[in-house]
């Protein structure tokens, strides 16, 4: 559950006799049935995930290593090239690389011409991203292309991005091929589906399917004025609507006499 704001400001504190005198109230608000939610997975199976993947990038953290160290030696010699490992054409990392190949990925959905033999998985480390809403888009994205996504465990950026040789990896999608990172695609499959009948139905020019959410109802506990002053607002609202009325009846009165 998110955190109450508390303020502490003398400003944005409210006066304490005039919150006694407040009622509370319940009210009846209908949510969104449209709202996608984060899939859950157990702790175990994060970590396990997690160590799978370390193990994975690693030869991409060598290769950075190897390619800076070359650099530093040799600036002149550019002959000497590096292989590059296998899987860094399949690896994206970051947000906006992420993004991008998501958008091409959906595209080539449409016309069914994406690569059978890859199976893209997103891994974020939603926890460091500040405001979660940076990577929220990505969530639609995955159910519009029925992808997975992984939440990772806390501190898993740090563990990431070592592997990776860089500073910051927030977000990595991987092409996962059958036989290279089996591992990886096991662990995939227990990884919930997100669910957006309506985004689906979108996408295939399917016909419009009534869908139903649970729990779209929320009940907020809010305060009111006290019934004493609720009616002298009413009376005072009534007297303002007879004095406004009796005031355009005099000016239309003038205005015959003239």
């Amino acid at each position: 559950m998110s955190e109450a704001k508390v303020y502490t400001n003398v400003k944005n504190v409210r006066n304490v006799t005039a919150v006694q005198n407040k009622k509370t109230v319940y009210k009846n608000v209908v949510g969104s049935p449209f709202i996608l939610k984060w899939p859950n997975i157990h702790t175990d199976l994060g970590q396990t995930i997690l160590t799978q993947l370390e193990k994975a990038l690693a030869p991409l953290g060598n290769y950075r290593k190897e390619c800076k160290s070359i650099k530093k030696k040799d600036k002149k010699s550019a002959s000497t090239t590096i292989p590059k490992p296998e899987l860094h054409d399949r690896v994206h990392v970051g947000i906006n690389q992420v993004t991008r190949f998501m958008e091409s990925f959906i595209e080539k959905k449409q016309t069914n011409t994406q690569p059978v033999d890859k199976t893209p998985v997103i891994y974020i480390c939603k926890r460091e991203i500040k405001p979660l809403q940076l990577c929220q888009h990505l969530l639609y994205m995955a159910a519009l292309a029925q992808i997975k996504i992984v939440p990772m465990p806390a501190e898993a950026e740090s563990k990431m991005s070592q592997a990776l040789g860089i500073k910051r990896a927030c977000v990595v999608l991987i092409e996962i091929m059958e036989n290279k990172e089996e591992s990886l695609r096991l662990s995939a499959q227990e990884i919930p589906c997100i669910d957006a009948p309506w985004l689906t139905n979108a996408l295939q020019q399917q016909p419009v399917v009534a869908y139903r959410s649970d729990a779209t109802i929320k009940t907020l506990k809010t305060t009111g004025p006290p019934p004493k002053q609720k009616n002298q607002q009413k009376q005072q609202q009534l007297k303002r609507k007879n004095q406004e009325e009796e005031g355009s009846e005099d000016a239309t009165n003038k205005k015959i006499k003239v």
